[in-house]
């Protein structure tokens, strides 16, 4: 008898730490969307040169790890905020950004970014396992109603045809058309948002030559 009780026992115990490590599993990979993997600082360069980032720039990092591309970002002048569940991430970006001295342009939430503000982004990069791609797609498509850039590395959207794309890197345009009734005028005028002028050579924001720590 002894010996059936600690084979239940040890059964039950089994049962528990498959539940967690399933609780686990779903949290930090399902649920946010991918597993953390920093970007090499060379491809954080490389997206904000295809991006074409500008101090005009508000960018919503998606996911934003350790904060890297945050930093690059406000190096360029440009506001960078991201999204990120992971406590122990957020308090290494925060703490990143503070030696940077780049408060002023930089900050990170601690949420998931599945329930980010868009409204003030005019570029979003991200790093997105293809079977999010979609929801991701639907989302902006639903809630953007101005101009916006994103470039994605590594999986591309399923449904959308992209801009451009430098080896791994996917470069998408996003936005609305919408209807304005003019004052003075009876006749109704539909304006497409016009996508953002950006100059065609690059801008160097000097990534990576600060690494966080």
């Amino acid at each position: 008898m002894t010996l059936f009780f600690c084979s239940v026992l040890l059964f039950c115990l089994l049962l528990v730490l498959l539940s967690f490590l399933c609780h686990l599993i779903y949290r930090q990979v399902l649920a946010p969307g991918a597993i953390y993997y920093p970007t090499p600082h060379s491809t954080v360069k490389k997206m904000l040169d295809l991006a074409k980032i500008s101090p005009k720039d508000t960018v919503l990092d998606l996911g934003s790890g350790d904060g890297r591309l945050l930093l690059a970002t406000a190096r360029c002048g440009a506001t960078a905020i991201g999204y990120e569940i992971d406590p122990r991430l957020v308090r290494l970006s925060r703490q990143a950004i503070k030696k940077a001295k780049l408060q002023h342009l930089a900050s990170v939430k601690q949420q998931s970014f599945w329930r980010a503000d868009f409204s003030s982004a005019t570029v979003i990069t991200l790093y997105l396992f293809p079977q999010f791609m979609n929801r991701l797609q639907k989302i902006l498509e639903k809630k953007l109603d101005h101009p916006l850039t994103l470039v994605s590395h590594n999986y591309p959207f399923p449904h959308k045809k992209y801009i451009k794309k430098t080896k791994n890197l996917y470069l998408y345009r996003f936005g609305r058309l919408v209807r304005i009734r003019p004052a003075t005028a009876g006749l109704e005028t539909s304006l497409l948002f016009l996508r953002q002028a950006r100059q065609d050579s690059p801008r160097h924001c000097g990534v990576g030559d600060r690494h966080v720590t």
